[in-house]
C-alpha cells in the first residue's frame, strides 16, 4: 500500500503568510507550459474534456471566469479557450464515439462549445447550432446508453445539460430548445436503473439505488455511486420526487466507510488501497459537500459532513500520490479540493491549510518527476491526468486566498469556486 502515496512530511503553511500572487504565478507559468508542450495540432484526434482538447479549453473558460482579463504569454484566457475548443470540435469530426458522458465523448466538447460561444464569443447563432446538434445526435445515445456513471455514461449527460443551462439561463431560444422535460427524460431512466441495481444489489444491507459499470458495483465519484447520485442531486426540482432514496442511498454509503475514512472502489473489492478521486474517499468527499451544501437542514447532510471532515485526514496522510501531483483524477491536487472545499463550507483554516500545503508541493512537480519520487501522467498536460487540472486548482485557491486576506469572507470565491471540476460544479 505504501508504495502508492509518499509520506506526508508536508509543513503547514500560514494563512496569513501565504501570497495569492505566489499561486497566480503557479497559474501562469504552468499554462505556458501546457501552451509549449501540447500546442494545437490539426491532425489529433483529441477532443475529448478528460485528457484533450476540450480539457484545456475548459481550464481556460474556468480561468475566464475567475479573471476574463488574465492573460497568458500575451493572449486573453477567452481567446485561448476558444482556440483549443476549436481545435477539439476540430478533432471530434475525426472522430466517433458511443459514448455520451462530459468527460469522454462527442457531448463534453459541444456543451463546452454552446457555453463558449454564448457567453465568450456572443454569438447566439452558433451556441444554438451546437446545442441542436446535442439533443438531435447525442441526446437519443443518452437513451440508448447502458452506463449511468460521470465518466462515460448518462450522469455525465445531464451534468453537460446542466452546465449549459447554468451558463446560457439567459439565451431564450437555447432554453427553449433545452427544457426541462428533456433533462427529466434522462434523470428518470437514471433512477429506474438505480432503483433495479439496488434491488438486485451484492450488499447485504441493499441500498434504495445503485447501479453496475462493466459488472461491478462501484461506490466512488467517477465510475459509482458516489459521482452519479451527486450529479442528481444538484437537480433540484428533478430530485424532489427520490430525495428519500438518493439520502438513504448516501447514507448507506457512509456506513461503507474504512474506519480510517477511507472507502473501497466497489463491493466486490474491499480493498483499502486506492485514495484518489476516481476511486476512495477524495471522490466522495466533494460529493458529500455538495449534498451538505444544496440541503444543509436534511437530517443526513450532517452525518455526511461528518464522514467528509474524517476522510481529511486519510488524504492529508496518504494523498500525496506517485502517479502524479497536479492532475484531477487520480494525482495529488485532485485530492487537495477535499481540503479547499471542506474550507468553503466549514471555515476551518486548518481545511485552507492543507490545501495550501499541497498546492505550493505540487508545484514542484517538475523536480519531483525528475528525482523520480512522482511518475510523469500518462496525458501529462491535460485536465484529468496532468498539468491543466493543477492550473484549475491553484486559481481556485488564489481566489479563495484573495478573498480570505482581502474581504475577511468568501463573497467571490463562493460565486466562482462551486465544487469540483467537472462534477460538483453546477
Amino acid at each position: 500500500m505504501t508504495e502508492r502515496y509518499l509520506k506526508n512530511s508536508l509543513d503547514i503553511p500560514s494563512i496569513n503568510d501565504a501570497n495569492p500572487e505566489k499561486l497566480d504565478h503557479f497559474v501562469k507559468f504552468n499554462t505556458e507550459k501546457i501552451l509549449f508542450n501540447y500546442p494545437i495540432s490539426h491532425y489529433s484526434r483529441d477532443y475529448n474534456v478528460y485528457d484533450g482538447y476540450a480539457g484545456i479549453a475548459f481550464t481556460y473558460f474556468h480561468l475566464h471566469q475567475l479573471n476574463p482579463n488574465l492573460t497568458i504569454a500575451g493572449d486573453k484566457v477567452g481567446l485561448l479557450c476558444t482556440t483549443y475548443l476549436s481545435a477539439a470540435l476540430s478533432a471530434a469530426k475525426k472522430t466517433t464515439t458511443k459514448h455520451v458522458g462530459f468527460l469522454i465523448s462527442h457531448v463534453g466538447p459541444l456543451a463546452l462549445a454552446v457555453v463558449v460561444y454564448h457567453t465568450i464569443e456572443k454569438n447566439s447563432d452558433e451556441a444554438l447550432n451546437y446545442m441542436n446538434l446535442i439533443l438531435d445526435k447525442y441526446h437519443h445515445l443518452a437513451i440508448k446508453e447502458d452506463s449511468n456513471e460521470l465518466l462515460y455514461g448518462r450522469a455525465g449527460y445531464i451534468y453537460a445539460l446542466k452546465f449549459i443551462q447554468n451558463h446560457c439561463f439567459d439565451n431564450e431560444e437555447i432554453m427553449q430548445k433545452l427544457t426541462d422535460d428533456k433533462i427529466k427524460e434522462i434523470f428518470e431512466l437514471i433512477i429506474v436503473e438505480g432503483q433495479k441495481g439496488g434491488a438486485d444489489s451484492n450488499s447485504v444491507e441493499k441500498p434504495p439505488l445503485m447501479w453496475s459499470w462493466k459488472g461491478k458495483e462501484y461506490l466512488g465519484a467517477v465510475h459509482g455511486v458516489a459521482g452519479i447520485v451527486a450529479i442528481l442531486l444538484q437537480f433540484k426540482n428533478l430530485a424532489e420526487p427520490y430525495l428519500n432514496d438518493l439520502f438513504q442511498t448516501m447514507e448507506w454509503l457512509a456506513k461503507n466507510a474504512f474506519e480510517n475514512g477511507n472507502y473501497p472502489s466497489s463491493l466486490s473489492n474491499r480493498g483499502d488501497h486506492l485514495v484518489q478521486v476516481c476511486h476512495g474517499a477524495p471522490g466522495i468527499v466533494p460529493a458529500f459537500l455538495k449534498i451538505y451544501e444544496l440541503y444543509p437542514t436534511h437530517a443526513i447532510s450532517s452525518t455526511l459532513l461528518s464522514a467528509a471532515i474524517k476522510s481529511s485526514d486519510l488524504i492529508w496522510e496518504r494523498g500525496i500520490l506517485k502517479k502524479g501531483l497536479t492532475g484531477l483524477c487520480h494525482n495529488s491536487l485532485g485530492n487537495a479540493y477535499s481540503f479547499l472545499l471542506l474550507y468553503l463550507v466549514t471555515k476551518n483554516e486548518e481545511q485552507l491549510s492543507r490545501a495550501l500545503a499541497f498546492g505550493f508541493y505540487a508545484s514542484q512537480w517538475e523536480k519531483e518527476t525528475e528525482k523520480k519520487r512522482v511518475k510523469v501522467p500518462d496525458r501529462p498536460w491535460s485536465l484529468w491526468e496532468g498539468l491543466a487540472g493543477g492550473v484549475i486548482f491553484w486559481g481556485d485557491l488564489s481566489t479563495v486566498l484573495r478573498d480570505v486576506k482581502t474581504n475577511m469572507g468568501l463573497t467571490v470565491s463562493r460565486e466562482k469556486v462551486l465544487g469540483f471540476p467537472c462534477f460538483t460544479d453546477l
